[in-house]
Protein backbone atom coordinates (compact mmCIF):
# COMPACT_ATOMS: atom_id res chain seq x y z
CA UNK A 1 0.00 0.00 0.00
CA UNK A 2 1.42 3.40 -1.13
CA UNK A 3 2.10 6.00 1.78
CA UNK A 4 2.21 9.39 2.42
CA UNK A 5 4.43 11.75 4.87
CA UNK A 6 1.49 13.76 6.68
CA UNK A 7 3.49 15.75 9.03
CA UNK A 8 6.59 17.43 7.87
CA UNK A 9 10.01 16.75 9.67
CA UNK A 10 13.47 17.85 9.96
CA UNK A 11 16.74 16.34 11.20
CA UNK A 12 20.32 17.09 11.23
CA UNK A 13 23.85 16.39 11.97
CA UNK A 14 27.42 16.85 11.77
CA UNK A 15 30.01 14.23 10.15
CA UNK A 16 33.87 15.06 9.82
CA UNK A 17 32.62 18.51 9.70
CA UNK A 18 30.31 18.37 7.11
CA UNK A 19 26.75 19.70 8.27
CA UNK A 20 23.23 17.65 6.64
CA UNK A 21 20.02 19.20 7.44
CA UNK A 22 17.48 17.03 5.99
CA UNK A 23 14.03 18.06 5.75
CA UNK A 24 10.81 16.43 4.93
CA UNK A 25 7.64 17.74 3.01
CA UNK A 26 3.73 16.84 1.98
CA UNK A 27 3.83 17.59 -1.90
CA UNK A 28 0.59 17.76 -3.94
CA UNK A 29 2.01 19.07 -7.26
CA UNK A 30 4.22 20.17 -9.07
CA UNK A 31 3.96 23.74 -9.27
CA UNK A 32 4.25 23.45 -5.52
CA UNK A 33 7.37 21.67 -5.44
CA UNK A 34 8.92 23.75 -7.95
CA UNK A 35 8.12 26.74 -5.34
CA UNK A 36 9.62 25.43 -2.43
CA UNK A 37 12.75 24.01 -4.20
CA UNK A 38 13.18 27.50 -5.14
CA UNK A 39 12.54 29.35 -1.85
CA UNK A 40 14.66 26.41 0.10
CA UNK A 41 18.00 27.61 -2.53
CA UNK A 42 16.79 30.97 -1.31
CA UNK A 43 16.83 30.39 1.85
CA UNK A 44 20.12 28.52 2.29
CA UNK A 45 22.04 30.46 -0.53
CA UNK A 46 25.35 29.49 1.78
CA UNK A 47 24.66 25.92 1.31
CA UNK A 48 27.20 23.70 -0.38
CA UNK A 49 24.83 21.37 -2.09
CA UNK A 50 21.20 20.82 -1.87
CA UNK A 51 19.58 17.89 -2.93
CA UNK A 52 16.64 15.89 -3.28
CA UNK A 53 14.20 12.86 -4.11
CA UNK A 54 10.76 13.16 -4.38
CA UNK A 55 7.69 11.05 -5.81
CA UNK A 56 4.28 12.15 -6.91
CA UNK A 57 3.83 8.44 -7.84
CA UNK A 58 5.35 5.30 -7.66
CA UNK A 59 5.80 6.06 -11.11
CA UNK A 60 6.69 9.75 -11.13
CA UNK A 61 9.66 10.69 -9.01
CA UNK A 62 12.71 13.21 -9.01
CA UNK A 63 16.05 13.19 -7.80
CA UNK A 64 18.77 15.46 -7.88
CA UNK A 65 22.18 15.23 -6.81
CA UNK A 66 23.03 18.63 -6.45
CA UNK A 67 26.65 18.68 -7.85
CA UNK A 68 27.38 15.85 -5.83
CA UNK A 69 29.09 12.80 -7.47
CA UNK A 70 26.50 10.96 -9.88
CA UNK A 71 24.52 8.82 -7.86
CA UNK A 72 25.77 9.79 -4.35
CA UNK A 73 23.12 12.09 -2.73
CA UNK A 74 19.10 12.25 -4.30
CA UNK A 75 19.27 8.59 -5.75
CA UNK A 76 19.85 7.62 -2.01
CA UNK A 77 16.57 9.64 -1.09
CA UNK A 78 14.94 8.17 -3.95
CA UNK A 79 15.46 4.88 -3.42
CA UNK A 80 14.30 5.29 0.13
CA UNK A 81 10.45 6.84 -1.20
CA UNK A 82 10.59 4.40 -3.83
CA UNK A 83 10.98 1.13 -1.50
CA UNK A 84 8.75 2.00 0.99
CA UNK A 85 6.13 3.28 -1.06
CA UNK A 86 5.98 6.99 -0.03
CA UNK A 87 4.24 9.52 -2.54
CA UNK A 88 3.36 12.64 -2.60
CA UNK A 89 6.06 13.57 -0.56
CA UNK A 90 9.56 15.25 -0.62
CA UNK A 91 13.08 14.91 1.08
CA UNK A 92 16.03 17.64 0.47
CA UNK A 93 19.04 17.61 2.53
CA UNK A 94 21.26 20.71 2.57
CA UNK A 95 24.95 20.46 3.07
CA UNK A 96 27.18 22.47 4.31
CA UNK A 97 30.99 21.89 4.02
CA UNK A 98 33.57 23.12 6.20
CA UNK A 99 36.11 20.63 5.76
CA UNK A 100 38.17 18.25 3.56
CA UNK A 101 35.35 15.79 1.61
CA UNK A 102 34.19 12.61 2.93
CA UNK A 103 34.91 9.82 0.24
CA UNK A 104 31.90 8.15 -1.53
CA UNK A 105 31.30 5.45 0.79
CA UNK A 106 30.65 7.83 3.58
CA UNK A 107 28.94 10.45 1.65
CA UNK A 108 25.94 7.98 0.28
CA UNK A 109 26.20 6.55 4.11
CA UNK A 110 25.31 9.88 5.14
CA UNK A 111 22.75 10.92 2.19
CA UNK A 112 20.83 7.96 3.14
CA UNK A 113 21.07 8.43 6.99
CA UNK A 114 19.90 12.17 6.90
CA UNK A 115 16.66 10.61 4.62
CA UNK A 116 16.15 7.88 6.69
CA UNK A 117 16.20 9.82 9.61
CA UNK A 118 13.77 12.88 9.04
CA UNK A 119 11.61 9.87 7.79
CA UNK A 120 11.52 8.28 10.88
CA UNK A 121 10.36 11.69 12.61
CA UNK A 122 7.70 12.73 10.20
CA UNK A 123 4.27 10.89 10.31
CA UNK A 124 3.70 8.98 7.70
CA UNK A 125 0.82 6.72 6.92
CA UNK A 126 -1.17 5.32 4.00
CA UNK A 127 -2.53 6.52 1.63
CA UNK A 128 -6.13 6.75 1.51
CA UNK A 129 -7.61 6.95 -1.76
CA UNK A 130 -11.18 8.42 -2.15
CA UNK A 131 -13.60 8.15 -4.73
CA UNK A 132 -15.97 10.84 -5.45
CA UNK A 133 -20.08 9.83 -5.98
CA UNK A 134 -23.08 11.75 -6.27
CA UNK A 135 -26.63 10.36 -6.44
CA UNK A 136 -30.05 11.83 -6.83
CA UNK A 137 -33.13 10.23 -5.10
CA UNK A 138 -36.30 10.20 -4.43
CA UNK A 139 -36.95 11.17 -0.80
CA UNK A 140 -38.30 8.37 0.62
CA UNK A 141 -35.04 6.55 -0.56
CA UNK A 142 -32.86 8.52 1.56
CA UNK A 143 -32.88 6.37 5.26
CA UNK A 144 -31.42 3.38 2.79
CA UNK A 145 -28.75 4.90 0.94
CA UNK A 146 -27.79 6.81 4.39
CA UNK A 147 -27.77 3.49 5.40
CA UNK A 148 -25.55 2.27 2.45
CA UNK A 149 -23.12 5.45 2.90
CA UNK A 150 -22.91 4.71 6.57
CA UNK A 151 -21.83 1.00 6.43
CA UNK A 152 -19.60 1.84 3.54
CA UNK A 153 -18.07 4.49 5.71
CA UNK A 154 -18.16 7.52 3.26
CA UNK A 155 -18.52 10.49 4.42
CA UNK A 156 -21.27 13.17 2.99
CA UNK A 157 -19.79 16.29 1.25
CA UNK A 158 -23.22 18.14 -0.10
CA UNK A 159 -26.87 17.22 0.62
CA UNK A 160 -29.17 19.69 -1.31
CA UNK A 161 -32.85 18.72 -1.13
CA UNK A 162 -35.42 19.77 -3.89
CA UNK A 163 -38.51 17.05 -5.20
CA UNK A 164 -35.51 14.83 -4.77
CA UNK A 165 -32.37 14.33 -2.99
CA UNK A 166 -28.83 15.09 -4.28
CA UNK A 167 -26.29 13.86 -2.17
CA UNK A 168 -22.14 14.38 -2.61
CA UNK A 169 -20.12 11.96 -0.98
CA UNK A 170 -16.30 9.88 -1.00
CA UNK A 171 -15.48 6.43 -0.04
CA UNK A 172 -12.63 4.72 0.44
CA UNK A 173 -13.55 2.03 -1.66
CA UNK A 174 -15.35 1.52 -5.13
CA UNK A 175 -18.97 0.87 -4.59
CA UNK A 176 -20.04 -1.38 -6.86
CA UNK A 177 -24.21 -0.97 -8.18
CA UNK A 178 -24.91 -3.98 -6.29
CA UNK A 179 -27.60 -1.61 -4.17
CA UNK A 180 -30.11 -1.23 -6.82
CA UNK A 181 -28.92 2.27 -7.04
CA UNK A 182 -26.79 4.15 -9.42
CA UNK A 183 -24.03 6.04 -7.91
CA UNK A 184 -22.52 8.53 -10.87
CA UNK A 185 -18.85 8.49 -10.12
CA UNK A 186 -17.42 11.92 -10.06
CA UNK A 187 -14.33 13.42 -11.58
CA UNK A 188 -12.06 15.11 -9.38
Amino acid sequence: MEKTITQEASFSFEIKKSRFISLSFIIKSEASFNFLIEKIKKDYKNATHIVFGICFSLYNCKFSDGNEPKGSAGKQIFHILHTQKIINSLIVIIRFINGGKLGLGLLQNSYKKAAQEVLKLSKINNLKIWFPYQIEIQIKNLPLILQVIKKNNCKIKKKEFFKTVKIEFECETDLDENFGFTFQKLKK
